[in-house]
């Protein structure tokens, strides 16, 4: 007897087995009904898409939340720690790669292979493990409350900035030191512009002491290195993320948009088929889509998703490969996506003075000085363990309509004259930007090739900008004569006023792109809402340098991590009373979630569910009448 039960119970097993496999036949063979099922693909709570500053930030603090986060960037590895191998032939042996020495930031402008750079981007944007924090020139500063205020742009939800700023500098703290000796390196620079700003009434002062402080201030630059050197998210926050057994990290991964039916979003299209079926990366049921591709790469992202200006859109209807992947046009959303763009507009000036050593930054990253290489690779010290930057100044002017702008001006001991008179290695540059509370704006968009590009070009748009850079010029230019030996090259026989209606316009880009995507309280106006959620839509958000309403007083990096660190607290309160899918897939990895296709609600569950039950529920019977049979 306990045999012919046996063979009932292997029958009852054969009947489970055939028709999950019935099902899983039916299930993966409804491509008419727009099914897709692949059991081995992973759903995450969050994918964020884009590891740059906001990105790094976001993944780290929801994973350290416990959800299940997929964070995806379309380039490759950065500094050593992160498996780059871009070294400098001087630093062959160490793990040191281009990314890691800040004072190699001035070469990535001079060498042929730019692979950091987005090729589809048509100005400079980093295409690489943490964007732009990992190729630029490291300087930092805390926002102040003027920043994140009701007047430039914010909602008053955000205005409270100071919690998450601290958050950002426990984390992730400033220093106009960064050398591993405490030594400041290349610093007459500070001394010549120093004598200049003393005489015009500007005081000298620990700048992140004070953020508040912007007022005819100057002091030396602040940076987010680390040891002496590259730190940023990279090296703080992204260390704590990949700790995680919830974080993952994929890189060379493009996402081209996002999945979405209507206003609910179901997963991202990648170009990486190991992730999902035709590369589509699904979320969780009560998952969420989070874009920090930057400016230029949200925007984009969203126009190829239907959602902006119907005119891009529209470009993105012509490309029939772009155009599969659209929604109905029903289904567009029409935001002013791109439309609010802000950059520092800025104007370099060229000066020699006796006292400075004009160093070949370019030229480093193959040929530095042996000494100045020798004693970095020994502990990280010296020149090469800043950036170029090194005296940093503000001040606000008021313009001809009234309206109060601020001024930024970076000092560095570098730049070229063709003039035959100049002592080439006696020059430093002043680069002036126009900063918080310029008027100008202008728009990006994209390209018949949908590459990402300006259409409107945001510098001096209003001719109030550009008076007032002039006016702030010239206030410079006469303290000149006052501090002996220094001498004015750059313009050289040319008015300041001529020389800023002909300076070129490519050079006036400071790449610093804010308010693509900015946030606000109205749709017809914003792309984003106050929890940066894209208006129209349930689950996808922004956090990057676009929700940015206007540039903040000095570099925006700060800013942006301060709102990623926001950002981060609003979407977790918004998911707080969330139930997260916690289905397995029979690959072990988490349902994906794509079984519901065009069955709509919950069928898809319903039959994997059967299948699994099936597969689960039928031996336990069997295990518990032949327990009871043998009882008997």
């Amino acid at each position: 007897m306990s045999v012919r039960y046996f063979q009932r119970c292997l029958a009852l097993l054969w009947l489970g087995a055939t028709i999950s496999g019935a099902l899983s036949s039916a299930l993966v063979d409804s491509e008419e009904s727009s099914v897709l099922l692949d059991v081995a693909a992973t759903a995450y709570d969050f994918v964020i898409v884009g590891a740059g500053p906001a990105g790094i930030i976001m993944a780290d603090r929801l994973s350290e939340a416990g959800k299940n986060v997929l964070l995806l960037e379309r380039g490759g590895p950065s500094t050593g720690e992160t498996g780059g191998q871009d070294i400098p032939p001087w630093a062959n042996g160490t793990t040191l790669t281009r990314f890691d020495i800040p004072g190699l930031y001035d070469s990535e402008f001079s060498v042929k292979d730019t692979y950091f750079f987005c090729k589809d981007v048509t100005v400079q944007a980093g295409c690489i493990l943490g964007g732009g924090s990992s190729i630029n020139g490291g300087l930092y500063w805390y926002p102040r409350d003027l920043d994140f205020s009701v007047a430039n742009g914010w909602p008053s939800a955000w205005t409270d900035h100071a919690p998450y700023t601290d958050k950002l500098k426990q984390r992730l703290p400033s220093t106009d030191h960064p050398s591993t000796d405490g030594i400041r390196y290349l610093e007459q620079t500070t001394t010549v512009m120093g004598q200049l700003l003393d005489g015009q009434g500007y005081v000298q002062q620990t700048i992140n002491d004070d953020p508040d402080s912007k007022e005819h201030i100057y002091g030396y630059t602040n940076f987010d290195f680390i040891d002496g050197k590259r730190g940023g998210p990279v090296a703080s926050y992204l260390r704590t993320a990949k700790a995680r057994p919830n974080f993952t990290y994929k890189d060379y991964t493009l996402v081209s948009n996002v999945v979405r039916n209507g206003s609910q979003i179901t997963g991202v299209q990648t170009n990486d088929t190991s992730l999902g079926p035709k590369g589509v990366v699904p979320i969780t049921d009560n998952g969420s889509v989070i874009l920090s591709a930057g400016s230029f790469g949200s925007s984009r992202i969203l126009f190829m998703s239907g959602i902006g200006p119907t005119d891009m859109i529209n470009i993105v209807q012509q490309n029939s490969t772009a155009a599969a992947n659209l929604p109905p046009m029903a289904q567009w959303i029409n935001l002013p996506v791109g439309q609010n763009i802000s950059d520092n507009p800025s104007i370099k000036l060229l000066f020699t003075h006796p006292l400075l050593d004009t160093y070949p930054w370019a030229s480093a990253v193959n040929n530095p000085r042996p000494a100045d290489a020798a004693q970095y690779l020994k502990d990280q010290s010296g020149v090469l363990a800043a950036s170029s930057a090194k005296i940093n100044f503000w001040r606000s002017v008021t313009g001809t309509d009234g309206i109060l702008r601020w001024v930024q001006g970076t000092a560095r001991p570098s730049g070229s004259s063709n003039l035959p008179t100049v002592n080439a290695s006696q020059i430093f540059s002043l680069t002036v930007y126009l900063s918080e509370n310029i008027t100008s704006r202008g728009r990006i968009g994209i390209n018949s090739a949908l590459q990402a590009t300006p259409l409107v070009d945001p510098w001096f748009v209003d001719p109030v900008d550009k008076s007032t850079m002039i006016s702030v010029l010239n206030d410079i230019v006469a303290g000149v004569s006052n501090v002996p030996n220094l001498t004015l090259i750059q313009p050289n026989n040319q008015t300041i006023e001529d020389y800023v209606n002909t300076y070129n316009k490519a050079s006036m880009n400071s790449d610093h792109w804010v308010g693509a995507n900015k946030i606000g309280l109205s749709p017809s106006e914003s792309v984003v809402d106050t929890n940066t959620k894209v208006y129209n839509t349930n689950n996808l958000f922004v956090v990057d340098a676009s929700i940015v309403p206007a540039l903040p007083v000095g570099n925006p990096q700060g800013t942006i991590m301060s709102a990623a660190e926001q950002a981060a607290a609003k979407i977790l309160a918004l998911s707080g009373n969330m139930t997260l899918s916690t289905n397995t897939s029979l690959s072990g990895g988490t349902n994906s979630g794509m079984c519901k296709g065009s069955f709509g609600g919950h069928f898809g569950f319903l039959f994997l569910d059967c299948r699994l039950w099936i597969q689960s529920f039928v031996p336990l019977l069997c295990h518990i009448s032949l327990t009871m049979y043998s009882i008997l």
